[in-house]
């Protein structure tokens, strides 16, 4: 029979293995929230006027779509060039035109998160939304809910990201319901990317979920 003198040390026994356990799941977590970082990117392979479709139908195919191919994608939206050739410069010139926060410090190769993508949307395409983004301006979360609502953004969620195809999806949903830029160079694109319907079979996004 188990002496009450056991009772102590069964008790720091269990405790002991509960605070493990803890433990493990939160280095899980944690690791699971690292965003994906990318060696190299489509801008870096096109980076000129000339070869923008070049650039689109690179990014296509990539996995994970980084902050400097993002930023790089939206100035040929808005305005039909990039004149900036680093990523430093063009994230200086999105704060400049408040696409972004003067506190955004993401790197170039990491992985463009959904929020901060579908914000700089609502921006540039003056996108007004509903009551919550008239009160507080199109933050992530509801930039993303709008998106969403209008089917631009099909099914994200704001700490996610974006494979190639799904980005040039939502650039080309953006494009063809707000007239941004006309379409020059997306409406090029194969039609895998510009349909109608959103794709049948997702790829599955790569970086952080909620």
């Amino acid at each position: 029979m188990r002496s009450d003198h056991d009772e102590p040390r069964a008790w720091r026994s269990s405790l002991a293995l509960v605070i493990a356990l803890v433990g493990s799941v939160s280095t899980l977590i944690e690791g699971g929230c690292e965003r994906a970082t990318m060696t190299t990117s489509s801008v870096e392979k096109f980076d000129t006027k000339e070869t923008e479709i070049d650039f689109f139908e690179d990014l296509e195919r990539s996995q994970v779509v980084s902050n400097n191919d993002a930023l790089h994608a939206y100035f040929l939206l808005t305005d039909k060039d990039d004149g900036w050739v680093t990523y430093d410069e063009r994230l200086a010139e999105a704060k400049r035109r408040r696409w972004l926060s003067d506190s955004f410090n993401e790197p170039s190769t990491q992985s463009a998160e959904v929020g901060w993508v579908a914000s700089v949307a609502c921006r540039i395409a003056k996108i007004r939304g509903g009551m919550s983004m008239i009160l507080f301006g199109p933050v992530p979360r509801y930039a993303v809910r709008e998106l969403n609502q209008m089917q631009i953004l099909i099914g994200k969620k704001e700490s996610q990201s974006f494979s190639g195809l799904e980005f040039v999806d939502f650039l080309t949903r953006l494009d063809r319901m707000t007239k941004l830029s006309g379409g020059a160079a997306l409406e090029k694109l194969p039609a895998a990317a510009t349909s109608e319907e959103a794709p049948t079979k997702p790829v599955t996004p790569t970086g952080r979920f909620e």
